[in-house]
């Protein structure tokens, strides 16, 4: 739909609004970005059009019912404040969860919608879910959220290496409980949650999580041609437009809008480690303080096993007997110089059936032939998840042994960059 507006000075200019861009404030009528002109019955979902060039990446749902709000909707607009607070970790639940809160610079207004962007640095941390919702808000397409990896070829955010990208979205979706924004503190309506993947320092993990807003919210997102953060609050006669504000959570923006954009600072940090077992592994040792097999053996289910910045390039013999994993693990690597991880015995790593094991980032060798053919680098019962794992045959294997060997019922996934090699 076009639509002839005009500036102050009587001339006309005209808005596409299927392009949903944002526009200066001085217009008479500033360019509707936001996700939510639609009729009640229509769930929030992006601020894009459909088929829209504006959007290399392709990842933006349709809105087909579209209803503009009413004029004096366009003409006052409250300004809302939205960020991350309150850190939380459940050791038992091995979750890491924050709060998302709102603030709004009018009495009495209720946000109707929100499409829930933002990123993170794929090392530190792996998306569950939104909960915990408030009142009668709750999920809407694209439900369950999208997470989508991203490095676009720029250093995104200086993260320590790519970006995952959630891509959301909450509504009222009811009339009873209302809860009004707090003009003066902040308002909770849900709650995002996470599992924790490889804390370079388990005592005080400060996590980025990088509102998908620029530090000029006229600028949209960061992501080009996509509008970032966007929200509603409900009107008298429909939903109506705001102008949105973010509150970045460890993470600051500086520069001149260009990427990387802005870096992460320690602001809200806590204690993710559980126990008495640091989960960092130090040394190559096959056993004792500081090797992969402590670790394991020290672990409870649902935790993250590290390796320490010195252990980049380095290489775990394992010598004696092969490392059982039977609770869930996961075992993870962010150095770029990789730890290689090898057996000069019959097998190498066993999962016990029910486990789950996850190996991220780490050269993995096998071990020597094993009895039935059963494994030389994994004998798999439960379930493996290989994330860019590279898995070689022991020079001294023998034609036709398995490098992998998966039991009936068990489950072997691959992600990323993954290779495994035919013996």
């Amino acid at each position: 739909m076009i639509s002839t507006v005009y500036h102050p000075n009587n001339s006309p200019y005209v808005i596409n609004f299927k392009s949903f861009c944002r526009t200066s404030v001085n217009l008479t009528v500033r360019c509707v970005s936001l996700l939510l002109l639609f009729t009640s019955n229509v769930g929030i979902a992006s601020s894009m059009m459909n088929g829209s060039t504006a959007d290399p990446y392709n990842l933006i749902p349709t809105i087909d019912d579209l209803s503009l709000p009413s004029t004096s909707a366009l003409m006052t607009e409250p300004n809302i404040t939205v960020r991350f607070a309150n850190p939380q970790h459940d050791c038992a639940a091995a979750e890491y969860c924050v709060d998302v809160e709102f603030q709004c610079d009018e009495p009495n207004r209720e946000l109707f919608g929100m499409n829930v962007r933002f990123f993170y640095d794929d090392n530190l941390l792996e998306f569950i879910d939104f909960r915990d919702y408030q009142g009668t808000y709750g999920p809407i397409t694209p439900n369950p959220a999208t997470n989508i990896y991203t490095t676009a070829g720029v250093p995104w955010f200086n993260f320590s290496t790519g970006a995952d990208n959630i891509r959301g979205a909450i509504q009222k979706l009811g009339n009873n409980n209302p809860v009004y924004l707090s003009t003066s503190g902040w308002t909770k309506l849900f709650k995002v949650c996470f599992t924790v993947d490889d804390p370079v320092d388990p005592e005080n993990f400060c996590p980025s999580l990088v509102w998908d807003l620029e530090a000029d919210p006229a600028n949209g997102g960061f992501i080009p041609g996509i509008e970032g953060v966007v929200m509603s609050v409900v009107g008298t006669d429909g939903n109506e437009n705001v102008f949105e504000h973010v509150e970045q959570f460890n993470w600051e923006y500086i520069g001149d809008g260009a990427p990387p954009y802005g870096q992460p600072i320690e602001t809200a940090c806590l204690s993710v480690d559980c126990g008495t077992c640091s989960l960092v592994v130090n040394s190559t040792a096959d056993s004792g303080p500081g090797t992969l097999r402590e670790k394991i053996t020290c672990a409870t289910s649902g935790d993250t096993i590290v390796f320490a910045s010195s252990m980049g390039g380095q290489t775990i013999n394992i010598n004696s007997t092969k490392l059982l994993i039977n609770k869930n693990l996961y075992i993870r690597s962010n150095l770029s110089n990789r730890v290689k991880i090898t057996s000069s015995i019959a097998g190498l790593f066993e999962v016990s059936a029910g486990k789950t094991a996850e190996f991220k980032d780490l050269d993995i060798t096998s071990g020597l032939t094993v009895s039935s053919n059963g494994g030389a680098a994994f004998r798999n019962s439960g379930v493996i998840r290989l994330r860019g794992v590279k898995v070689f045959k022991n020079p001294s294997l023998p034609t036709g042994q398995y490098l992998i060997r998966n039991i009936p019922g068990s489950q072997l996934l691959l992600f990323g960059d993954c290779f495994i090699e035919i013996p």
